[in-house]
């Protein structure tokens, strides 16, 4: 390679390495501008909690946000299925169902798997102490579900809380 071409590669490659990390950058703010706001999030989550009317209009305008979580607090995620689980309205969680909603093992306690719960709860015992949105367990989510034999039967595998209080901070 003669010195004209070493130089000319050079300056290409240095040129490319200086504007990586721009171009890098301008992808990041892509796919930042790409999300959902949080705000809009919470609005849907907080409308599962109590109106399906509100819960259709928004989901019709942002059907993309059916999935969506926000966070309350640190580590406190919550779902417009979850909301509508733990809040007890199956109007709107069998809606959220129907469009797709992705489920966790509370919305199936709410919902009345019994049987599959049973099956996780047996073959993982930790279910019995795990926090579902805000702290609610599984015994809150199997009574505001009508399961009382659902419910009977967590007590008897010791889970007699209905919320675990203060474990999100």
């Amino acid at each position: 390679m003669n010195r004209k071409s070493f130089i000319r590669q050079n300056l290409l490659l240095g040129g490319a390495t200086v504007l990586a990390p721009q171009s890098l950058l301008a992808n990041n703010r892509d796919a930042q501008d790409n999300t959902f706001d949080q705000e809009l999030i919470l609005e849907f989550v907080l409308a599962a909690h109590k109106s399906l009317e509100e819960t259709k209009k928004i989901l019709e305008s942002y059907p993309l946000l059916l999935n969506c979580a926000s966070q309350f607090k640190r580590g406190d995620f919550e779902t417009a299925v979850g909301g509508a689980s733990h809040m007890g309205r199956r109007d709107i969680a069998e809606f959220l169902v129907e469009q797709g909603a992705r489920l966790d093992i509370f919305n199936y306690v709410f919902l009345g798997f019994d049987g599959f719960i049973k099956k996780l709860v047996t073959d993982f015992p930790q279910y019995l102490k795990a926090p579902g949105p805000h702290g609610f367990t599984l015994l809150h989510h199997a009574e505001v579900g009508g399961r009382k034999e659902l419910a009977s039967w967590l007590k008897s595998k010791g889970l007699n809380e209905k919320i675990f209080k203060g474990i999100f901070g």
